[in-house]
């Protein structure tokens, strides 16, 4: 009689098994969508990059224009469309870039419009 059992219940959990096994629908595991990130980490590289022109005392216009040809192709071959668009003023000792920045990816988007000024005490 002891064995009818412990056969009887193997057979229950091994249905059971079975039909759990056939309810469970497969996990998809989606790519993180790391648009957001991206955005602030391109936001703060042109911070960064019109910094250092001025520390250096360097052209920004032509930093700013490598630095946005290099990360529109790095951002290009993760499938993100970036688009920045700039204005620089300089006045005395003062330096005021306007950007505009926006990044794309599929549906979603972000867009920032911010000013950069820079003032250089000798």
């Amino acid at each position: 009689m002891k064995g009818q059992i412990f056969i009887m219940a193997a057979v229950l959990v091994l249905i059971a098994l079975i039909l759990l096994r056939n309810t469970i629908k497969p996990i998809e595991i989606k790519p993180k969508n790391y648009l957001y990130e991206n955005f602030v980490n391109l936001k703060n590289e042109l911070i960064r990059t019109v910094d250092i022109s001025i520390l250096n005392q360097e052209d920004v216009t032509t930093n700013l224009n490598d630095f946005i040809m290099f990360s529109k192709d790095v951002l290009e071959q993760k499938g993100y469309n970036e688009n920045i668009e700039f204005v620089i003023t300089t006045y005395g000792n003062t330096t005021e870039v306007f950007v505009n920045l926006t990044l794309k990816l599929e549906n979603s988007f972000i867009e920032d419009n911010f000013i950069i000024n820079r003032t250089v005490y000798s």
